[in-house]
């Protein structure tokens, strides 16, 4: 079933984010981790394609490789609870929309409304303007709306013209 992608971007803003999350920079011995998050974070969602955690493992090597865009280490952020990871914000430059892209924004089910996607976006803006970005681009599944209604308070709004 092929479901409709909404493009959408932000202009970069200088934000403050309240709690005390703590969060840090992924590298690249995160990546079955990530693998796991991604697996977990999709599971029984609307962005659940039956993919098995094999598959995960391979988005996540190819969101490091580059087939994305190019990888945004320091951009990209992860929080940690206990032995797994909790939620991250996996960024890349994405040329066809000259500017970065989330690639991946994932919270494992039980970490949920406790605004852990919302810190690791934020920290992941805040270190793009830092390097000199001016946006940020994303793609949302149509009828994702917990999503949905995170990027829209944070400013983002659906792409207009020939990126879309």
């Amino acid at each position: 079933m092929t479901r409709r992608r909404i493009p959408m971007e932000a202009a970069l803003v200088r934000r403050t984010s309240p709690g005390s999350v703590v969060s840090r920079v992924v590298s690249p011995s995160d990546k079955e981790a990530l693998a796991i998050l991604l697996f977990a974070a999709y599971r029984g969602t609307i962005d659940d394609e039956g993919d098995s955690f094999a598959d995960a493992l391979v988005e996540i090597e190819k969101t490091f490789r580059g087939d994305y865009g190019r990888f945004l280490s320091e951009c990209s952020f992860a929080v940690e609870e206990g032995e797994f990871l909790a939620s991250a914000c996996l960024v890349t430059f994405f040329d066809p929309h000259g500017a970065p892209l989330v690639v991946f924004l994932m919270t494992r089910p039980e970490a949920k409304r406790r605004g852990l996607a919302r810190h690791v976006l934020e920290r992941s803006m805040n270190a793009l303007l830092e390097a000199g970005y001016e946006r940020l681009t994303l793609v949302v599944t149509d009828g994702n709306e917990p999503a949905q209604s995170l990027y829209r308070r944070l400013g983002f709004a659906p792409i207009e013209g020939p990126l879309a």
